[in-house]
């Protein structure tokens, strides 16, 4: 691969070199997904009876962060030439020329192999599979697929929707029905939420030739119909844990509430097509998942 150009780049040991690896990692989405992961993780604990070991708590964020971070990178060492056509990524340090992508490779391989360690020593063999899983997914099969089909958003909901699985497989040490339960809900949950991301984005998306809404036409009815139903599955799969007794009757009063909302905020999406209406969508998905899972804990 082809060096960039170093007159932009940050000082060693500079606070601006600091930042660029923070955007490497894209920082704040590793810590929104390790954050599902640790709910998922004391949803585990407290619905088997199992004690906090804060140890593994601490291997669980570490290395997951650690994991999240190397696909971030390998993903923007791969996207380097698209990022720099759309606005929202031109700046990401690679793209600009202020990292080398052999530092940028370096960066990734380091934290990949620091978090799965991390995740064996301390949590278990089984959540540091599910991770490796999730890198290799996201970087060799998502990232490529973005160019080529909207069906990428549906293999990204693969990695997408394992931190929670994740989270609890470390809490109770098996790959369960209710961790399978638990990707499934959050597999549905990827698609109200990224595609009121990729609805606000669309313009910028197109410049690099991406097509990540459900399918070519762009911001229209049908579009927006998708969003409606996949909505509709997500709140119906969230009710199924507790008819198996998952969960008591009263987390309807968080499912419930929480589902209307997003489900409002869905149909004003289909009724308006506005990137205004696809914000407050994505948003309300922010809120949903972890509401849910906290919920069941009721």
């Amino acid at each position: 691969m082809t060096e960039t150009s170093p007159n932009n780049r940050p000082e060693p040991l500079s606070k601006e070199l600091f930042k660029d690896y923070l955007m490497l990692s894209k920082f704040r989405l590793s810590v929104s997904v390790v954050g599902t992961t640790l709910i998922a993780y004391y949803l585990g604990c407290s619905m088997n009876g199992l004690p906090i070991e804060w140890l593994k708590f601490f291997g669980l964020a570490l290395g997951g962060m650690m994991v999240v971070a190397a696909s971030n990178g390998f993903n923007q060492v791969y996207e380097k030439d698209s990022d720099k056509l759309m606005s929202r990524t031109m700046k990401r340090p690679v793209a600009d020329g202020r990292m080398s992508v052999n530092d940028a490779l370096v960066f990734s391989f380091v934290c990949a192999i620091i978090g799965l360690f991390v995740l064996v020593l301390l949590v278990n063999g089984r959540a540091a599979f599910l991770s490796l899983v999730s890198i290799f997914i996201y970087t060799l099969a998502y990232t490529p697929m973005k160019r080529k089909s909207p069906f990428a958003v549906f293999v990204g909901a693969i990695p997408g929707a394992l931190p929670p699985t994740i989270g609890w497989v470390a809490a109770v040490g098996n790959i369960d029905f209710i961790a399978i339960l638990l990707f499934v809900i959050q597999f549905f949950w990827q698609f109200p939420h990224f595609w009121a991301i990729a609805w606000m984005l669309e313009d910028d998306y197109r410049k690099a030739d991406y097509t990540l809404l459900p399918n070519y036409e762009g911001r229209t009815k049908r579009n927006a119909m998708q969003i409606v139903w996949y909505s509709v599955m997500l709140i119906v799969i969230s009710m199924y844990p507790l008819t198996i007794e998952f969960g008591s009757v009263y987390a309807l009063f968080v499912i419930i509430p929480a589902g209307a909302y997003l489900l409002y905020r869905a149909i004003r999406l289909h009724r308006d097509l506005s990137i205004e209406s696809a914000r407050s969508l994505m948003f309300s998905t922010l809120i949903y998942m972890p509401a849910v899972l906290l919920s069941y804990l009721i």
